[in-house]
C-alpha cells in the first residue's frame, strides 16, 4: 500500500514539475514614442473608389503617441510588426503559467505607463496612477520601468472559449487622453499546452486583431469628461471613425489563404460614442457556442471569433452603426486562392522610372510551347492599396520560344509618372504557335508587382482595383 502511495505521489510530482518546466518568461521591450499618424495614407476612400469626404480630405495627419516594440534593451532596432496592427502596439503573448516582462521606456513628452487587463500583478506592476500608487504608475519622460505580470488560470480561456483569448494593455496615467493619443495594444493568452513556442495557439493558421475606436483630435486635454455637442456629432470635425487607426478602407494586410482557420480578436475602446457592431460580409464566424456575422463591442470590451476562410473574394468588414459606417469605419478583408504551381510566363526585369517615356518589361516563356502572341494586363499603384487600371499597352506578336525571354516596350506617356510607386502585370491572353490559347481562370492570376521602393512588401494577392465613381 505504501509503495502504491509512493508511486502515485511520484507521478503527481512529476506531472506538476513537467507543467512548471513548460512555463516560460516572455520578455518585451516597448517604448512610448510621439509620431505623426495618417488615418488615410492613400488620401482616398478606398472602399468606394473616390476622394475622401471633404471634412477629412487633406486633414488626416495628426500627432499621436504609440507603443513601439524593439528587439532588445538598447531600444535601437525596431521589431517588425504585421502591417494590419496599424496604430496598435505589439501583440504581447503568453501561455497560461508564463511570466510576462515588459521593459518600458518612455520617449514621449508626457508621463505614461503600461497597464494590463487580464493578467495577474502586484501593486508596483499595475501601471495605474491613483491613490495608492505603485512604482510603475507613471513613468516620466526618459524614464524606464520593468513590469512583471503573470498569466494565471484566470488569464486564459474559460469553459466554452476557444484556445486563446484577448485582453487590453494601455496607459493609466491619464487614460482617456493617452488612449485617444494612440497608446494601446493587445495581450493574447493561450490555454496551457495549446501554444506554439511563440505563444500563438496551435489550432489556428492565422490571427488578426482589430480595434474599433473613434479618435477625437480636438478633445481638450483638460476636459476629462468632454461630450461633443449636437453640431459636432453632425459634421464630425476632428473625429476619426477608425479600425486600427485607419478610415475608409486604408487598413492594410487583412489577407488570408483559402482553407485557413482564422482567429479574429475584436476589441473596442473610447468614449460614450464607442458602441460598435463589427460585421463581416462574405462569411460567418464562430463566437463561443453560436454562429454569427455581427458581434457587439463596448468601450474596453474584447472578444474572439473563429472563421474558416473558404469563400474567396474581397469582403467588407465594418461597424454596422449607420453613422460610424458612413464616417469610414470600414475596411476589406481578402480570402485568396494560392497561385498555381506553374505559370506560362515569368516576369523578370522591369524598367519604369529611369525614363518613363521608354518603359520596358522582360518576360520569359516558361511553358513547353512557343508563344505566338502575348497580351498583358497592366495596373499602376498610387499607394500600396490604391491600384488603378493603366492605359498603356503591353503586348507582343513576336514568337517567344520555350525558355526564351523577350523585352516588351511601351512609349505611351504616363501622367504624373513620378508619383507611381509600383506596376503590376498578369497575362490576360496567350496564343501559342499551335493555335491553342491560355487565359487566366481568375483576374490577377500569375501576377507580378514591380515596386519603386525595393523594400515594399508584395502581398500574396492583388488589392481590389480602384474604380473612380462619379459623385452623381
Amino acid at each position: 500500500m505504501a509503495g502504491r502511495r509512493f508511486l502515485i505521489f511520484a507521478f503527481l510530482l512529476t506531472t506538476f514539475c513537467t507543467q512548471l518546466s513548460f512555463a516560460v518568461t516572455r520578455h518585451y521591450y516597448i517604448a512610448a514614442e510621439d509620431v505623426v499618424w495618417d488615418y488615410a495614407p492613400s488620401h482616398r476612400d478606398l472602399m468606394h473608389g473616390g476622394p475622401l469626404p471633404q471634412i477629412w480630405n487633406g486633414d488626416t495627419q495628426w500627432h499621436k503617441t504609440r507603443y513601439i516594440e524593439y528587439t532588445d534593451h538598447t531600444f535601437s532596432t525596431r521589431k517588425l510588426q504585421p502591417e494590419w496592427l496599424g496604430i496598435l502596439g505589439p501583440v504581447i503573448r503568453a501561455e497560461v503559467g508564463d511570466e510576462v516582462v515588459v521593459d518600458f521606456l518612455n520617449r514621449s513628452r508626457n508621463p505614461h505607463s503600461v497597464h494590463p487587463h487580464g493578467l495577474r500583478y502586484d501593486k508596483n506592476n499595475e501601471g495605474a496612477a491613483y491613490v495608492p500608487a505603485g512604482r510603475g504608475a507613471s513613468v516620466a519622460l526618459g524614464g524606464h520601468f520593468t513590469y512583471h505580470w503573470f498569466a494565471d488560470e484566470g488569464s486564459g480561456p474559460g469553459p466554452g472559449d476557444a484556445s486563446s483569448v484577448v485582453w487590453w494593455y494601455h496607459p493609466h496615467t491619464d487614460e482617456p487622453v493617452e488612449t485617444n493619443a494612440g497608446l494601446m495594444g493587445p495581450i493574447i493568452v493561450t490555454a496551457k499546452g495549446k501554444a506554439r513556442p511563440d505563444g500563438s495557439p496551435k489550432d489556428v493558421d492565422r490571427e488578426f486583431v482589430t480595434t474599433f475606436m473613434i479618435f477625437d483630435e480636438l478633445m481638450p486635454k483638460e476636459t476629462m469628461f468632454y461630450h461633443p455637442n449636437q453640431a459636432r456629432r453632425v459634421n464630425d470635425k476632428g473625429l476619426f471613425y477608425a479600425i486600427n487607426g485607419y478610415i475608409f478602407g486604408n487598413l492594410p494586410g487583412l489577407i488570408m489563404k483559402k482553407g485557413e482557420k482564422v482567429r479574429w480578436y475584436v476589441m473596442g475602446l473610447g468614449s460614450d460614442l464607442d458602441f460598435h457592431s463589427p460585421h463581416w460580409h462574405g462569411k460567418t464566424v464562430r463566437q463561443g457556442q453560436r454562429n454569427t456575422d455581427v458581434v457587439d463591442l463596448l468601450p474596453a470590451s474584447m472578444t474572439s471569433v473563429d472563421m474558416l476562410a473558404d469563400n474567396p473574394g474581397a469582403w467588407m468588414f465594418h461597424c454596422h452603426v449607420n453613422d460610424h459606417m458612413e464616417a469610414g469605419m470600414m475596411v476589406t478583408y481578402t480570402i485568396y486562392e494560392p497561385e498555381p504551381a506553374t505559370c506560362p510566363v515569368q516576369f523578370e526585369a522591369g524598367d519604369f522610372w529611369r525614363n518613363p517615356q521608354e518603359m520596358s518589361l522582360t518576360v520569359r516563356n516558361t511553358s513547353d510551347k512557343a508563344i505566338k502572341s502575348l497580351v498583358l494586363m497592366p495596373a499602376i499603384f498610387l499607394s500600396p492599396m490604391d491600384m488603378r487600371t493603366s492605359a498603356t499597352s503591353w503586348s507582343t506578336n513576336q514568337t517567344i520560344a520555350p525558355a526564351q525571354t523577350q523585352i516588351l516596350k511601351s512609349t505611351v506617356p504616363i501622367q504624373k509618372a513620378n508619383q507611381l510607386i509600383g506596376w503590376s502585370f498578369y497575362p490576360e491572353q496567350i496564343t501559342y504557335a499551335d493555335g491553342t490559347k491560355w487565359r487566366p481562370e481568375k483576374s490577377g492570376q500569375c501576377f507580378h508587382i514591380y515596386w519603386r521602393d525595393p523594400g515594399q512588401t508584395t502581398p500574396p494577392v492583388l488589392p481590389p482595383l480602384q474604380m473612380e465613381m462619379n459623385e452623381d
